[in-house]
């Protein structure tokens, strides 16, 4: 029995992401639900996708998924370069939508190479759920980003809540009334999913006007940052803010580092 040679599988694993985690193989599915409305859900989803395609310089391809029951503008603050042409309801309806060249088509795209798919009101094909949608994503060898935006307890992400597979995150607008409610959107989400969904979600304060964030960040990571597996706060940006598509490279550095940061957390 000798030690093995440099190089082995022995080695040391190299840690990332500032929160000291390994990295996994690869990053899992994840759910971003919104602890009330207008909490960034949707910014969040599109900034973290933007994050995993950018940080693995290439090596992963994130889809934005509309996973809200009525169709958001997740495509409409993503697509800053190619609109979609189709919807992931008639993506779901193609012969094979676990190949990656039929999420391509039917899907629009940003700056930064993530694919978006929009969706309508009308319900999903075949008894298909979100979790056979991050099932087709994964066979496609993408990543699957759902913006299921608020409230927590949305039917269509229940299915996504129940696999253990899938990160979790929740956004709150940094305001005391929106805090207030998060409290009870935990409680029931551990009530109903269990503490091992909760303990391992990430919490993102999102500072939609300036200065506000000073305000309760120090409040939910006294009485919050014990649930949860981090807290990641996104400074106000003016270029989120205008309402309009969301260009990574013209966001400031400080709200890039943390959907940077974010991706660390999830990781």
């Amino acid at each position: 029995m000798q030690p093995a040679p440099a190089g082995s599988p022995t080695d040391a694993v190299p840690l990332r992401g500032g929160q000291g985690r390994l990295v996994r193989a690869a990053l899992p599915p994840v759910l971003v639900l919104g602890g009330s409305g207008s909490s960034g859900a949707t910014t969040t989803a599109l900034g973290l996708a933007a994050a995993a395609g950018v940080d693995s310089e290439g090596g992963v391809w994130p889809v934005v998924v509309d996973g809200t029951l009525g169709g958001g503008d997740v495509a409409a603050r993503g697509c800053d370069a190619v609109a979609p042409v189709s919807t992931l309801q008639k993506w779901l309806g193609t012969a094979d939508p676990g190949v990656a060249a039929t999420v391509g088509v039917c899907s629009g795209q940003t700056s930064t190479g993530v694919r978006v798919l929009a969706r309508t009101p009308d319900p999903l094909p075949r008894r298909e759920s979100l979790v056979s949608v991050a099932r087709h994503l994964e066979n496609a060898g993408l990543l699957g980003v759902f913006d299921a935006g608020a409230p927590v307890t949305s039917r269509l992400a229940a299915p996504l809540l129940a696999d253990p597979r899938v990160g979790l995150v929740l956004t709150v607008a940094a305001r005391p009334d929106a805090i207030n409610r998060l409290q009870p959107a935990l409680g029931w989400l551990d009530e109903n999913f269990g503490e091992f969904v909760v303990g391992d979600a990430v919490i993102v304060l999102t500072e939609q006007v300036p200065g506000s964030m000073a305000t309760v960040a120090d409040h939910v990571h006294t009485h919050l940052g014990s649930w949860v597996r981090a807290i990641v706060e996104v400074p106000f940006d003016l270029h989120l803010a205008t309402g309009g598509p969301i260009t990574w490279h013209r966001l400031d550095a400080g709200t890039r580092d943390a959907y940077l940061a974010l991706l660390g957390a999830l990781r």
